[in-house]
């Protein structure tokens, strides 16, 4: 029977938590886990090698990120709170056929890839715990489970906003070289997003799936041959756009409605046209002022700068008209005003409809992707449960 991806999410994680000596199976082999607390870090790679076959110069880590509980995201300071687990297995040789216990093994002596958080902000909290587990030929394998809770950085990309998709990465990085160590994705194990937990659920709304990316680190600028292993994993979260919408959005569009109120003011009184339409100019101000005040100073426009801005331009435009309208021969004013009003009611509705138009066709077509690929990564785990 299926549960869901996030039952079996949640069923993943409690496995692997679970301190007791586990008998697992499947994927091609079966594993006999052993647990045991250790103040040490320590990861290990759970791929089938004979002790012929492996190569310590360059060990080959595989790495599963659980996002366990995601907190807020803060778009201003560009950071989120999250308590992930980093699951890491890396194959030991020297204890192939020992048949030891994780009680005997004392975890410091052996090889340690030395694995940290590349984009976290301070000390996070981290406890860390260490298995041996032997697989149905005899051969060794160490992992590493470490909880991790932090803030993280990361760059979001604001071009789309309120409409945005942000991703939400753990990058996963070795304090030793790359040609010691090389972080690949762990394909036994499944990177997990806990929806359930999800803190900022209100302003945003988070995807189960996520995407694993390597890439090398250059810690020397100077030179660039030394690099270290990095693994990214990343869920995503899309903002929801109702706030932005209702208060800045419409009202917006009513003051913009409001500025051809202004036409209707006799024409020979041209400061009273100037004064309703500068007051209509400093409420679109004080609406972009409280726009930049939740967002970080960025050097491009957003989709609600674009929108702000051309309603300024547009209620500029209606005031320079109301100063040269009292320059304008008596005898053709009425009908330039009637050809004014028109042109700008023309472009103020083909803007609207063409910004409306923008954003189903790029913002809103990230969102409809991230929906197909949860949607895979359903299909995915439901494939894979079938399968057990």
């Amino acid at each position: 029977m299926f549960k869901g991806p996030v039952m079996f999410g949640m069923e993943i994680m409690q496995n692997f938590t679970n301190g007791t000596s586990d008998s697992y199976s499947g994927m091609g082999y079966e594993m006999r886990l052993l647990a045991k607390d250790s103040p040490h870090h320590r990861p290990s790679n759970l791929i089938s090698l004979t002790s012929e076959e492996y190569d310590r110069s360059q060990v080959k880590v595989q790495i599963c990120v659980q996002f366990f509980k995601v907190g807020e995201i803060d778009t201003l300071k560009e950071q989120f709170t999250a308590d992930v687990i980093v699951k890491a297995k890396w194959r030991e040789p020297t204890l192939d056929g020992q048949n030891k216990t994780s009680e005997s093994i004392e975890f410091n002596k052996f090889w340690n890839p030395k694995l940290y958080i590349e984009n976290s902000l301070g000390d996070p909290k981290e406890q860390i715990r260490y298995r041996l587990l032997y697989n149905d030929k005899g051969e060794a394998f160490i992992t590493e489970k470490r909880v991790i809770k932090g803030t993280f950085m990361e760059n979001l990309e604001l071009d789309d906003f309120p409409f945005d998709v942000q991703d939400l990465t753990i990058t996963v990085a070795s304090e030793l070289p790359s040609y010691e160590v090389e972080l690949i994705e762990d394909l036994d194990d499944h990177h997990v997003v806990n929806k359930q937990s999800f803190v900022d659920e209100q302003e945003w709304h988070l995807y189960m799936h996520t995407e694993c990316s390597r890439r090398d680190l250059v810690i020397d600028q100077a030179d660039n041959s030394v690099r270290r292993s990095a693994l990214s994993v990343k869920c995503r979260a899309a903002r929801r756009p109702g706030y932005f919408v209702w208060n800045i959005f419409l009202v917006t569009f009513l003051i913009c409605t409001l500025a051809f109120a202004t036409f209707s003011v006799e024409k020979k009184l041209p400061q009273n046209r100037l004064q309703l339409s500068f007051t209509l100019v400093l409420t679109a101000v004080a609406f972009k002022s409280v726009v930049n005040s939740s967002l970080p100073r960025i050097s491009y426009l957003t989709y609600m700068d674009k929108y702000l801005l051309a309603a300024m331009i547009m209620l500029s435009a209606v005031c320079v008209w109301h100063a040269l309208v009292t320059v304008v021969k008596e005898t053709i004013a009425d009908r330039a005003e009637t050809i004014v009003l028109i042109v700008l009611g023309i472009i103020y509705v083909i803007y609207n409809v063409g910004f409306l138009i923008i954003i189903y066709l790029y913002p809103w077509k990230k969102r409809r992707t991230m929906a197909q690929k949860d949607r895979d990564y359903t299909e995915g785990l439901r494939l894979v449960k079938s399968k057990l």
